[in-house]
């Protein structure tokens, strides 16, 4: 297991810090894309991408033992659903993961036709984001859900 120097912890100057890290990325071989100001200044999109190329390069994981791995496949062969694609259950999943009351998705596809399912997983995000006040909580004809559909899409730009 790879260890990073940490003497820059006790550093006062922020950006000799954060050049460290990089350095400390770098030397553990992970791709470095961002600058130490990136850092410094919390650009969040960045900063997330960065911790992500760490973790896949480094993830500080022990490799999983045989009853382990044997477990988890049975667990993904009894969730296993011929039916749905792979990027379908795991937007699914996803969604079920999100933790929204009263919501839980069994069919990606039929379950966000109304726009319902999409507006609840977009407030969820970015919560304030929906004016509910303009969706139709009850949309009981095709233009209901058309309307609940293209405001989801709005809001998705």
């Amino acid at each position: 297991q790879q260890q990073c120097n940490t003497d820059a912890l006790s550093w006062s100057d922020v950006y000799k810090r954060a050049q460290k890290v990089l350095d400390n990325a770098s030397a553990i071989g992970a791709k470095v894309f961002i600058k130490a100001k990136d850092i410094v200044d919390g650009n969040e999109k960045l900063n997330l991408a960065f911790t992500a190329q760490l973790f896949n390069t480094a993830p500080g994981l022990e490799p999983l033992k045989k009853e382990e791995q044997k477990e988890l496949t049975g667990i993904i062969d009894d969730d296993h659903d011929p039916t749905g694609s792979r990027e379908e259950r795991a937007f699914r999943m996803w969604i079920n993961t999100l933790g929204i009351a009263d919501l839980y998705i069994n069919n990606l596809f039929e379950d966000c036709r109304d726009g319902l399912t999409l507006l609840k997983v977009i407030d969820k995000i970015e919560p304030g984001t929906v004016n509910w006040k303009k969706v139709e909580m009850k949309p009981n004809n095709k233009f209901k859900k058309l309307s609940n559909c293209n405001t989801a899409i709005s809001l998705g730009k």
